[in-house]
């Protein structure tokens, strides 16, 4: 694709434009910041829960909502309710960097409003779109679309316990729940069941906070998603991607704590997700008139990749794969939304597959919700424990610990040139866990990865 032309127009739709943005904590506003200066953008506000972690952004000006929940969704809500629900002090923020309301909201996050903290989202997505995030549905687009699936049950949640009876796997069963509050990821609303004893609770919590849940058996193997793009000519499809999902091995409980793509799944596997994404992508653009990205999550397994749900929108795997092609997927998405851009899907597939292959990338990111301190140290890999070094120096990894919306958060940045491709980037994610555990004194139960027995189909 003529990459050069493609960024040329993009950057000429956003030069001498006011923008606001949206992220829940500020640094990780401070790569499109610095996209947006590159493209000769005009002033730029930023409206953040916290500062985050890492380099701020450089904007004209700043406001902080403070808000914060006891979880990663509640954190999530709250922000989100803050800037669909702005405050005076907001709104009047809002009003003297953009007197002249000409600004637009660039990108509102998991919001599906068009109109955040009082501005238009620029190339907002229809509510519609986000109604397919609901786990309850999915296997009916994945039975339309012709994608092999893992058996399940979608019933009441007190018929929850009977329907795991018949489809329990030799480690259970894995329980999630309706949309009756909203959008939810990161497991916050998934309960692994193994045992009668984990009924009981399970049953409880989820009377509390959905009608209907998806139980279906617990696939074991790695946790891996495929991610597509749909323009308005077809469907890209990506590389897939390893999602850092551990187990509790205390309890039964998932760890979720981001993605990586160093790990390299069988060639028939990997061709089996992307043709998955392709039949995917295909009728969410005929049913739905879908635009963007979409991702597949499920786990790899002894009998290929099986699916487990659709995220309808831009996700972490797409972030990996596009900044090595050095592709601004955010940007097309919007102004494909909008309808001020066209890009050939079969040229966006080339590019990124070609550059995503060659250049790895990934790491770890772990919520939490105690507070700590900021703290930053080097990490060298060994063989069942990491070492910390200088974070300046020559090491594997760097280690990072800051604010964060819902407490604080744990960020591991591997060094792609220091991270082996083929292997589960898992069992990295563990030492890092355990190092922090003992550096910073953070209250993370024991994990373990998950096995990888990924193989092809029959």
């Amino acid at each position: 694709m003529d990459l050069d032309s493609l960024k040329a127009e993009i950057a000429a739709f956003h030069r001498d434009k006011k923008w606001i943005i949206l992220p829940d904590a500020a640094a990780g506003a401070t790569s499109i910041v610095e996209q947006l200066r590159e493209w000769g953008a005009g002033s730029i506000m930023v409206v953040a829960a916290v500062e985050g972690v890492g380099d701020l952004p450089v904007a004209d000006r700043f406001f902080y909502t403070r808000t914060r929940g006891d979880t990663v969704m509640q954190g999530i809500r709250a922000y989100l309710a803050a800037v669909e629900h702005p405050s005076d002090q907001l709104l009047s923020a809002v009003g003297r960097f953009d007197p002249g309301h000409e600004a637009m909201v660039l990108g509102g996050g998991f919001s599906r409003s068009g109109v955040l903290a009082g501005r238009p989202v620029y190339g907002a997505r229809p509510a519609g779109w986000g109604r397919l995030e609901d786990k309850t549905i999915v296997d009916r687009l994945w039975d339309a679309a012709d994608v092999r699936r893992a058996p399940s049950a979608v019933v009441p949640v007190g018929e929850a316990a009977g329907a795991a009876v018949s489809l329990a796997s030799e480690l259970g069963t894995v329980w999630v729940a309706d949309n009756r509050e909203g959008w939810h990821g990161g497991g916050e609303y998934a309960r692994w069941v193994r045992t009668e004893a984990d009924t009981e609770p399970a049953v409880t919590w989820f009377a509390q906070h959905a009608d209907r849940v998806r139980v279906m058996p617990f696939l074991d193997g790695i946790p891996s998603s495929i991610h597509g793009f749909v323009t308005d000519d077809g469907v890209a499809v990506f590389l897939p991607v390893e999602m850092i999902i551990l187990r509790n091995t205390e309890r039964p409980e998932f760890i979720y704590a981001q993605a990586a793509n160093f790990w390299n799944p069988p060639d028939g596997v990997r061709d089996e997700m992307r043709e998955n994404a392709r039949r995917v992508g295909t009728l969410l653009a005929d049913r739905y008139g879908y635009l963007g990205g979409f991702g597949i999550d499920g786990v790899c397994t002894a009998d290929g990749f099986l699916p487990t749900e659709l995220n309808p929108r831009l996700s972490v795997g797409h972030g990996l794969q596009s900044r090595a092609a050095d592709v601004p997927l955010g940007s097309i998405e919007r102004m494909l939304v909008a309808g001020d851009i066209s890009v050939g899907s079969a040229d966006l597939e080339q590019t990124v597959v070609e550059a995503a292959d060659s250049d790895r990338r990934g790491g770890m990111l772990l919520p939490m919700t105690a507070s700590h301190d900021a703290g930053r140290t080097g990490i060298l890999f060994g063989e069942g424990a990491a070492t910390p070094t200088d974070p300046d120096g020559e090491n594997d990894a760097v280690l990072e610990i800051g604010p964060a919306a819902m407490g604080s958060i744990i960020i591991l940045r591997l060094d792609p040139e220091r991270t082996p491709i083929g292997p589960s980037t898992a069992p990295r994610a563990v030492q890092a866990i355990d190092l922090a555990r003992d550096l910073w004194n953070v209250e993370i139960p024991p994990v373990a990865p998950a096995p990888d027995v990924c193989a092809p189909p029959g």
